[in-house]
């Protein structure tokens, strides 16, 4: 049957926002941008709100509860996929099928609605075969931008002789559709994952329903995406997708240069013979590889000094002497020109990990470490593979990179054998592995939950993935891992406490399920401002877990930095030089350094030397990212950002139906916020509404603003619609503080009956100066006695209601009383 448009549909499409803009041309120092939408064939789509959608389509929204087990199936077809990505249908138990929809219970938001409509995702790859079936849609977009280098290198350093040159002052182009057909391939398996379509066939993207804005990176996935990239060609790529409004952006590249072999070559690039070099060599196994010499070429990055090293020479490559150094951007690297593109646009980063066997992500992904201020709007994506016949669950990729120093940024997606699109062919389809599948996964996932989440920026969305994420095993008691081992015979399991991030894992495996019913936790002071969609409810219990614990884990590296200075950080990289010049026993070479004619020129023929770091430049660069990690520690302190908090802004109403553990307290400034599960903080209103039917252990303080107990019939329908859970109706609002309105706040009370009327129950003290409201919807009987208010005593009175003042109101006079820590209304009598 054809795709179904309800009413419901229709009011998801309001709260949904505009759809993202079409993006016109913009100005910015390395030329102009645009971007153009692809001429062709385009699935009809229901309606503004709805998925793009085929002929026969079976997916449809659910209406009610009782509807959505069946919509969730009504997904979840062969081009939707399987637990263990093999279509039953088919003999063998070969992966033939996406798994990676299923993975993060992509199903659940479909059937509530949400496919990334209405939201602008990016892109920065090496392009894609623009022809294929699965990107025949209006909502795969190329962005175009031109600039002139400023900078000559290579791309590629992973042969002894480098490789893609580009040269200052010569032009570029920037356009994901006018990759080289020999690079493009890699970027169209990228794109299917997220944005491939709907259309009945092999797979489609997870964010389906999203517009994707595409850049290309000027070269294929096996580029050296080290220090060899030329600040403005990446600054203008980048700053193309902010300017067309992408969110989120996708970076899977992810090669790093190799290293001559460690075991075979000496510091100098010396050839020594087989293993001739290996008494000497760096020789590290990878953190679960049963092979000691497996990682012999591969650039070591096992510990904080691996990575350390990786930034030294990013700093070494574009400050003034290295081959990268642009005047006009001094010290500042492509990572450097990718972070001021996106900073302050919101934008949020998403980056592969790395396909090698160490504990940490190489030195892009874990950018945020020497950088701390990206941290907010960074992503790092380590890998899962699917389930087997003898391991029925998904299991941790031990063979790539982990989250390691990185973990607090770090998710885990499906990385091996992910059905996507293949540049083989116009109709191809075939299976991608690497952390690079693994990335637009979670891009999508993000583009998903901006769809569900109109008010909300990338930022928090990113905060809600991480908190929403699955942590556990299919029979949602034990952690995922559990009882999995690495070739090396070491544990895969989770092992971090419930709610934290792991050294393996990150935050785990994202969760569109879990992410349909707001956050996990708050992982900062959370500002919610509900200016585009009118309503949201939270279902998800909201604790404090995490932050507490990385307040705890930064005060005391913070402490220990002051009483350690640099020390503190451990032993340098074996490719810094020794204090007295000489050079370690154990440093290496890395590849496509020797016979580049431009660090010959700049070393004066001595090109063995370019990698290595001097001790002093070292020692200094180390206090830079120490001091700036040291800062930011700092700023958080005295900005209370270790505290989980929540403002509310906005004209819309958001509805909390868990059980929030979080302390920071809450403040609602604007709109309505209604409390009907339970609320550990104290709540304070200046200038908005709180309402609702469940318990706040804390205080409220209306100072200026309405406490408006209770959560009538029609506010109940409205907030189950939304997410299909049972909101139900009811008057009273207990409260385990005091509660105090002030002289500018306000009461308001609705009552629909002698025995049917809203009331605030409380523990503490009542402290009463501000307005009294009532809302009278019908006849009363005199001498019912109504408590609207009560608590272990009353200070004050509302204004103008001393005691036993009459008060008229809806048609009746009603004496006021504050006797006994009630405050009563005695109904006199009805008016005509």
């Amino acid at each position: 049957m054809s795709m179904r448009f309800t009413s419901r549909r229709q009011f998801l499409r309001r709260l949904g926002g505009a759809v993202a803009a079409g993006a016109g041309v913009a100005l910015f120092p390395a030329g102009f941008a645009s971007a153009t939408s692809k001429t062709g064939p385009t699935l009809t789509s229901g309606n503004a709100g709805g998925p793009p959608t085929y002929p026969g389509d079976p997916g449809f929204v659910a209406r009610s509860p009782g509807e959505l087990d069946a919509a969730k199936a009504s997904w979840e077809t062969p081009e939707y996929g399987y637990y263990t990505g093999h279509n039953p249908a088919n003999p063998g138990t070969a992966i033939d099928s996406p798994w990676q929809l299923v993975a993060v219970n992509a199903s659940t938001a479909y059937a509530l609605g949400y496919f990334g409509q209405g939201v602008a995702l990016g892109m920065m790859d090496s392009g894609y075969r623009t022809t294929h079936e699965g990107f025949q849609t209006g909502l795969i977009v190329p962005v175009r931008a031109e600039g002139v280098y400023g900078t000559s290198g290579f791309g590629y350093r992973n042969t002894a002789t480098p490789g893609n040159p580009f040269t200052a002052g010569e032009p570029f182009t920037v356009a994901g559709d006018q990759a080289r057909t020999s690079d493009y391939g890699h970027g169209t398996g990228m794109l299917g994952v997220t944005s491939g379509i709907r259309d009945g066939k092999d797979q489609h993207g997870i964010a389906f329903g999203s517009t994707m804005y595409v850049a290309k990176t000027g070269g294929s996935d096996t580029q050296s995406h080290g220090p060899f990239h030329d600040y403005v060609y990446w600054y203008t790529a980048n700053k193309a997708l902010v300017d067309a409004g992408a969110r989120v952006i996708n970076s899977s590249w992810g090669s790093f240069v190799q290293t001559l072999d460690r075991a075979r070559f000496d510091g100098l690039g010396k050839d020594l013979g087989v293993n001739g070099n290996l008494a000497n060599a760096y020789q590290l196994p990878g953190k679960d590889s049963a092979s000691p010499t497996a990682m012999a070429t591969i650039v070591p990055n096992e510990f904080l000094k691996d990575l350390e090293y990786q930034y030294f020479l990013f700093l070494k490559s574009y400050s003034e002497g290295g081959i990268q150094y642009n005047p006009n951007h001094p010290g500042r690297s492509f990572m450097d020109a990718i972070w001021e593109a996106i900073k302050d646009s919101g934008t949020v980063n998403v980056r592969s990990s790395g396909n090698n066997d160490w504990s940490n992500p190489y030195f892009r992904p874990a950018y945020p470490l020497f950088n701390p201020a990206a941290e907010k709007q960074w992503v790092a994506v380590g890998g899962v593979q699917p389930p087997t016949a003898t391991n029925p669950e998904y299991t941790k990729q031990f063979g790539f990179n982990e989250a390691g120093l990185a973990k607090w940024w770090t998710v885990s997606t499906p990385s091996n054998s992910v059905r996507t699109t293949s540049s083989a062919g116009d109709t191809n389809y075939s299976n991608s592995s690497g952390t690079s599948p693994a990335t637009p996964v979670a891009t999508a996932v993000m583009g998903v939950l901006l769809s569900r989440y109109p008010n909300m920026d990338a930022i928090q969305v990113r905060e809600l993935m991480f908190t929403t994420a699955n942590n556990k095993m299919s029979d949602g008691v034990r952690f995922l891992g559990t009882g999995q081992t690495s070739p090396s015979g070491a544990s895969i399991a989770w092992t971090a406490p419930d709610g934290l991030p792991d050294d393996r894992w990150g935050w785990g495996i994202p969760d569109l399920a879990k992410g349909m019913y707001g956050p996990g936790q708050l992982l900062s002071p959370m500002t919610y401002n509900m200016d585009k969609a009118p309503l949201d409810v939270w279902s998800n219990d909201i604790s404090q877990i995490a932050i507490k614990e990385r307040e705890r884990q930064d005060l005391q590296w913070l402490a220990r930095y002051k009483e350690q200075g640099v020390a503190y950080a451990g032993e340098f990289s074996p490719n810094v030089l020794n204090p007295d010049g000489t050079l370690d026993e154990q440093a290496f070479m890395l590849q496509g350094i020797l016979a580049d004619p431009y660090v010959q020129a700049i070393t004066d023929g001595h090109p063995e030397l370019y990698d290595k770091i001097t001790h002093e430049d070292a020692v200094k660069w180390r206090k830079q990212w120490m001091d700036a990690r040291a800062a930011y520690i700092q700023d958080k302190i005295d900005n209370n950002l270790y505290t989980a908090s929540l403002t509310k802004q906005g004209s819309g109403t958001l509805v909390m139906t868990g059980a929030d553990t979080y302390e920071g307290g809450t403040t609602v400034e604007g709109g309505k916020l209604a409390i009907t599960g339970s609320h550990a903080s104290s709540i304070d209103v200046s200038g908005g509404t709180l309402g609702g039917t469940g318990f706040v252990a804390g205080s409220i303080n209306v100072d200026n603003g309405v406490l408006e107990p209770g959560l009538s019939s029609e506010e109940a329908a409205s907030a189950a619609s939304l997410t299909l859970t049972d909101v139900a109706p009811g008057n009273v609002l207990r409260v385990g503080g005091d509660v105090t309105v002030g002289r500018a706040g306000r009461l308001a009370i609705t009552i629909s009956g002698d025995h049917d009327y809203t009331s605030v129950r409380a523990a503490g003290d009542l402290v009463l100066s501000g307005k009294l409201d009532l809302d009278v919807r019908a006849r009363l009987t005199p001498g019912t006695v109504l408590t609207i208010m009560s608590g272990d005593s009353i200070k004050g009175n509302f204004h103008s209601l001393p005691e036993r003042r009459v008060l008229n109101a809806g048609r009746h006079l009603f004496r006021v009383s504050y006797r006994h820590g009630d405050m009563t209304l005695t109904v006199e009598r009805a008016l005509p």
